[in-house]
């Protein structure tokens, strides 16, 4: 599996690594009387050997896989002139991946060339003699039985780790449970993340400290955005980490993150799958917790602008630590296609730690409802992370109406200027001059004077011309638009707004008759 380096993220597309066996195994098995001669070092025992391969030709690179332990009798050293020849022949060994290298006395030579033992020294390749009694056969077989002696522990070892952690995911802790018996039968640290980068379950706690949560956090959210199930990544300090997307396809719920000690081999594959396995099941039963404590939340807000206060209350009880109390607050934000996964975080920081506040969607925006004593830290979020928003004043839960009103036009006057902070609402400025004729009771009555012909002849006809005429402004004059709206024909709606236009014996082409028929209408329906 190939590991990319800095913060790229690499799929998985490379065969499973294959069972190994060390090549010190496999030199001690003294029935084969094997002798290293050259190219040892410290870590030449803990050398991996995958196969054993016999060949006699002058260059068998091109079929040798990585990992293997090359026989030769030695029939084409000959080809070998001088010191050169030797190095060039034993580099290729190396670069081809080669583990060791036999060579067998006794037949065609009488000892191993001192080229080769030289080049094998200073180029670090460990090379080993083979007496004549020893058939390569012999070392064929003992490195297969070897290896699957080793296939055979490691599937031993597989599925006692898989019962420990599918044991441990029964408890009550399922998920923190099932991490820590794993983090203990990989010798790695494991947590689980949120889709935001959030460290959900981390074991061994420990391991917090060298682990880079912000490096980690960073990394999640970009495998999540570029839509990759799995990948290795090589991290700021030179270690690396193994990443696995859980959750289904189009709906990534949280991050399964192994430190990387290398390629697993498939029985640590397997065990790394059934953790992602119960992560996700665990993340979805938490997931459907989590939209049924926002199905509670906005029934709760339905119930306050219904001013049912005592059954707020009671449903409050599962789903907020209680109701807000005394002077509130309302903020209000948009709702954004792709919601930035950190402030998603800090909300539900803010909202887990935080009793009277209620955060919750509402009519196509969000809305935080909390007492006053919350506004400072609802103030920081939005301004922290520069979003358009607006605030009302302060009230009463009584008056929540009125203050999610306030908050919704501090809203729309953040988003028409352009603002990318909070703005708090105030009188003068948001709620303009239709606010200032409402208020004068003779500019009410203007407007029901204006309207009444229509008004008068739906209610004896039993007809729609003021909604008509009301969506038609609406749309600023746009037929097509406005039918669609209230889903009669265009050629209808024509009829209607020229009916309107009758009764009123107005010009509706004119931008000022437009403009004080929209005034009535509004000052009228705020009557009303």
């Amino acid at each position: 599996m190939a590991e990319a380096q800095g913060s790229t993220v690499s799929p998985e597309h490379t065969t499973l690594p294959q069972p190994t066996i060390a090549l010190g195994e496999l030199l001690h098995q003294y029935q084969l009387s094997l002798v290293l001669i050259a190219g040892s070092s410290e870590h030449t025992a803990d050398r991996a050997v995958q196969w054993v391969h016999v060949s006699e030709l002058e260059d068998p690179t091109p079929f040798l896989p990585p990992r293997t332990v090359l026989l030769t009798t030695g029939a084409r050293f000959s080809a070998v002139h001088d010191q050169s020849d030797a190095d060039a022949y034993v580099q290729r060994l190396i670069d081809a991946g080669v583990t060791a290298l036999g060579v067998a006395v006794g037949l065609h030579l009488d000892r191993v060339p001192a080229p080769i033992v030289s080049a094998c020294d200073r180029l670090g390749l460990p090379l080993f003699r083979v007496p004549y009694d020893t058939a390569f056969i012999e070392i064929v077989q003992t490195a297969a039985r070897l290896l699957d002696a080793r296939t055979r522990e490691r599937d031993l070892w597989a599925l006692e780790s898989q019962r420990a952690v599918a044991a441990a995911s029964l408890h009550r802790d399922g998920l923190a449970a099932a991490v820590r018996e794993a983090a203990s039968r990989l010798g790695r640290w494991v947590c689980v993340t949120d889709r935001s980068g959030r460290i959900i379950e981390l074991a061994p706690r420990a391991a917090r400290t060298e682990m880079q949560p912000e490096w980690i956090r960073r990394e999640t959210r970009r495998l999540v955005e570029r839509g990759v199930s799995a990948g290795r990544i090589g991290s700021e300090e030179g270690g690396g980490i193994q990443m696995q997307a859980l959750g289904r396809q189009g709906q990534v719920l949280g991050v399964l993150v192994v430190e990387d000690h290398g390629a697993p081999d498939t029985a640590e594959r397997t065990l790394i799958g059934l953790v992602a396995a119960i992560a996700t099941v665990q993340l979805e039963h938490r997931s459907g917790i989590d939209d049924a404590q926002s199905a509670l939340r906005e029934a709760i807000v339905q119930l306050l602008l219904a001013k049912n206060f005592s059954l707020a209350e009671t449903l409050g009880r599962g789903a907020l630590s209680r109701l807000p109390r005394g002077p509130v607050v309302v903020a209000r934000y948009p709702t954004a296609e792709k919601p930035d996964p950190q402030l998603l975080e800090d909300l539900h920081s803010l909202d887990a730690g935080s009793a009277g506040l209620i955060t919750a969607s509402h009519d196509g925006a969000e809305l935080l409802l909390g007492e006053t004593r919350h506004l400072p830290a609802i103030r920081r979020l939005l301004l922290s992370h520069r979003v358009p928003s607006g605030i009302s004043e302060r009230g009463t839960l009584q008056r929540f109406e009125e203050l999610l009103g306030q908050a919704d036009r501090a809203l729309a006057y953040s988003l028409a200027s352009g603002a990318d902070a909070p703005v708090d609402y105030l009188p003068a400025l948001h709620d303009g001059v239709l606010h200032l004729l409402g208020a004068h009771p003779e500019g009410r009555r203007r407007a029901e004077s204006l309207l009444a012909p229509i008004r008068h002849h739906d209610r004896r006809h039993d007809d729609t011309i003021e909604a008509s005429l009301t969506a038609w402004l609406a749309h600023h004059g746009q037929t097509s638009p406005a039918a669609a709206e209230l889903g009669v024909h265009r050629h209808t709606l024509k009829a209607r707004v020229q009916t309107a236009a009758n009764l009123l014996q107005a010009d509706l082409d004119s931008p000022d008759t437009r403009a004080e028929l929209w005034a009535a209408l509004r000052l009228a329906a705020d009557a009303g």
